[in-house]
């Protein structure tokens, strides 16, 4: 009987790293997951196996399977070496789960304490034991849930912060580009918007329209972002959000509606400056059993303040 051979490694410059079966180490590849032979701990065999079958990765560096090495040592394999089909789709479901706990406000122990439990009974009650040993699988411990939620709130990309509203199907969207650290002039809106257009190398002659509030820093005649915004492209549309559409129609109102509005904001910010008129307020509310008992306070920088005012 030939002697065992055994694995130097030097061997994961051709992508193969080592895995025991039967108490006999055998070659591994890093990219196909594919166990040869212990006969086959050559390194001849495995640049064969490199250039016949993952040819698009024979010319990689030792540090390119170094890399996927790391990645194989939390995977979980089978005794034969190959990857359980299962696992990514247990990873997904503690993902899912977590996004649920998250969405129902729940504590994060609930996945271990309940939720795991309830999955586990169900399974072996409907579908045996066996299916219920890959349910144990699914990891939903307090501290698991919460690296959970992290992992999915940290892409800040994704997500989008600089707001950009459109209207799909009659329903708004709402999506996040980028985020001003410090102030927010026209001049530091437009470096963000400049820098995001040359990462993303993005046509400013595609930019068809641009909306935004009323604020100087977007509406200025030389510095505003609007202006700033039309020396990159003159046709870009300029448009106001449709946010602040009561508080500009309130500016035109007849005069009676007007002096109408008046009165109304006076009445209610001479309820919200006194505590004692706001408990006074509540109490009335109540007596006539009113659906509502709290008053806005009037501002003019919050958007809805006189379309609640004028119903």
């Amino acid at each position: 009987m030939p002697p065992k051979r055994k694995y130097n490694d030097e061997y994961i410059k051709f992508g193969f790293t080592n895995i025991t079966v039967n108490k006999e180490v055998r070659p591994q590849c890093v990219i196909c997951t594919t166990v040869l032979s212990n006969d086959a701990l050559k390194p001849a065999k495995f640049e064969r196996h490199l250039k016949t079958v993952h040819l698009n990765f024979s010319d990689r560096s030792r540090e390119f399977f170094e890399g996927k090495k790391e990645i194989f040592k939390k995977m979980k394999l089978g005794t034969s070496g190959t990857r359980f089909e299962t696992s990514e789709k247990v990873h997904h479901t503690s993902y899912v789960i977590s996004l649920l706990i998250a969405k129902s406000k729940k504590p994060h122990t609930i996945g271990e304490t309940l939720i795991k439990s309830c999955l586990l009974k169900t399974t072996e009650e409907i579908l045996g034991k066996e299916a219920a040993k890959k349910i144990q699988d699914i990891l939903l411990s307090n501290n698991t849930v919460k690296s959970r939620k992290g992992n999915m709130s940290q892409d800040i990309e994704e997500q989008l912060i600089c707001l950009i509203k459109n209207l799909p199907d009659n329903t708004i969207k709402e999506e996040l580009s980028q985020v001003l650290e410090t102030t927010s002039r026209g001049v530091e809106v437009m470096k963000i918007i400049l820098d995001y257009f040359e990462k993303h190398k993005l046509m400013w002659e595609n930019l068809a329209g641009f909306c935004t509030d009323g604020a100087p820093a977007m509406l200025l005649s030389r510095s505003g972002l609007a202006t700033l915004v039309k020396q990159k492209n003159p046709t870009t549309l300029t448009t106001h959000c449709i946010i602040h559409r009561q508080t500009l129609a309130s500016k035109t109102l007849p005069k009676d509606l007007a002096f109408a509005m008046k009165i109304s904001i006076q009445l209610v910010n001479a309820v919200k400056n006194s505590a004692l008129n706001t408990r006074v307020f509540q109490k009335l509310c109540a007596n006539m059993d009113a659906d509502h008992e709290t008053l806005l306070f009037h501002t003019e920088t919050i958007y809805n303040i006189k379309q609640s005012r004028a119903k």
